[in-house]
């Protein structure tokens, strides 16, 4: 009897665990009911995150197309590079497409698993795809100006009494309050040869990226100065007609090119703002040269300077520096050299043409002749 009690014992005893562990289990199936609504939820608002994700991710894709397509119409464009920062986000676009990829392998097969770790990972990276659609903006640009100007400097002849002009002028270029300055003066008195001066002088100077100068002929016509200035910053204006089409081209890619200074040497009577030259922007300059001061007025110039004859002493001392410094030429041809210098009203051009005719000259008939034609010749233009 005795062991079969402890028989009985021993069997109610397992019979009392098992029903206790079944009761235990019992309760973790309960309590893991009761979080079942929970965790459904949880996986629903997972659901929506990646809709929200895969949408953003359209969007940012419909963008860099719009990016590709941009770049692609702008780097036909002669000059014209693209941005690191713009080639930088565009991989950045791509390397995010692969990674929303791997999110949602993972939550198609793993969400059961790593559910926590993948809504982690969901949330980062839609706050990642909204940052890259606000970086790919690009409102500076997408391309680079890499048309050179060119750093070669252009010929000039030395200048005599002409230091003033060059002081003033290269104010109104350091003072960021003007924005177009105007050189007059009556032909021949060498606006073209103080401009050359200063375009080599811009050249090297450091705070202006471009300086583009620019022959502007007679009667040029706006479409034609438009493509001269377009060739010079390296854009093709050839399939457009329409002026004012060509105008805003030409303002959009001047305005992108940073601080540079144009310089239009010769202009005559024409509407510069029918050009498409940017005017009271930060960093562009218009330098131009023409006849008169209404000129310059019409212009819209804010500075202006005129470019008067030289002296008597300084159209001496420029006659006798291009006949090669030539020290004596004695006393007959000295005083015919003071009459030439005379009739040439202080005129550098006539004065530099006739000294390039004397040079090396010792016959006296010779210099008469000259002194002849100089007369006669400015009696024609007085006339």
């Amino acid at each position: 009897m005795g062991f079969e009690f402890l028989a009985l014992v021993t069997v109610m005893t397992q019979f009392a665990g098992t029903v206790q562990a079944k009761i235990e289990h019992a309760k973790k199936i309960c309590e893991f009911l009761k979080l079942f609504p929970v965790w459904l939820n949880y996986i629903k608002e997972q659901d929506e995150k990646l809709k929200t994700l895969k949408r953003k991710l359209d969007t940012l894709c419909s963008l860099q197309e719009d990016v590709r397509e941009e770049l692609t119409a702008a780097e036909i464009q002669p000059g014209k590079k693209r941005k690191r920062e713009v080639e930088t986000w565009l991989k950045d676009v791509d390397a995010k497409k692969t990674d929303i990829r791997k999110i949602e392998e993972e939550v198609r097969y793993k969400r059961y698993l790593q559910w926590p770790l993948l809504d982690s990972s969901i949330e980062r990276n839609l706050q990642e795809v909204k940052d890259l659609h606000k970086k790919g903006k690009f409102s500076e640009g997408l391309v680079l100006d890499v048309h050179s100007t060119s750093k070669e400097p252009l010929l000039t002849q030395k200048l005599v009494g002409r230091g003033s002009n060059l002081g003033e002028i290269s104010k109104w270029l350091n003072d960021p309050s003007v924005s177009r300055i105007g050189v007059y003066g009556v032909k021949g008195v060498g606006k073209t040869a103080l401009l050359t001066h200063i375009q080599n002088a811009l050249a090297k100077n450091s705070s202006f990226e471009h300086v583009y100068w620019v022959s502007v002929t007679d009667q040029p016509g706006i479409q034609k100065l438009q493509d001269t200035i377009a060739r010079q910053i390296g854009l093709n204006l050839s399939d457009e007609e329409d002026k004012i089409i060509r105008a805003s081209k030409l303002h959009n890619a001047l305005t992108k090119r940073g601080n540079f200074v144009i310089i239009l040497d010769g202009v005559g009577r024409l509407f510069i703002d029918e050009v498409g030259i940017p005017n009271e922007r930060k960093g562009c300059k218009l330098l131009l040269s023409t006849l008169s001061l209404r000129q310059c007025q019409r212009m819209n110039c804010q500075e202006t300077h005129e470019i008067k004859p030289l002296s008597h002493e300084q159209a001496l001392e420029l006659f006798k520096q291009k006949l090669s410094n030539r020290n004596s030429i004695g006393p007959e041809i000295e005083q015919i050299a003071q009459q030439i210098v005379e009739e040439c009203k202080g005129l550098p051009l006539w004065i530099l043409n006739v000294a390039d005719r004397l040079r090396g000259v010792d016959d006296i008939n010779e210099w008469s002749n000259a002194l002849t034609e100089v007369t006669e010749y400015r009696k024609g233009n007085a006339d």
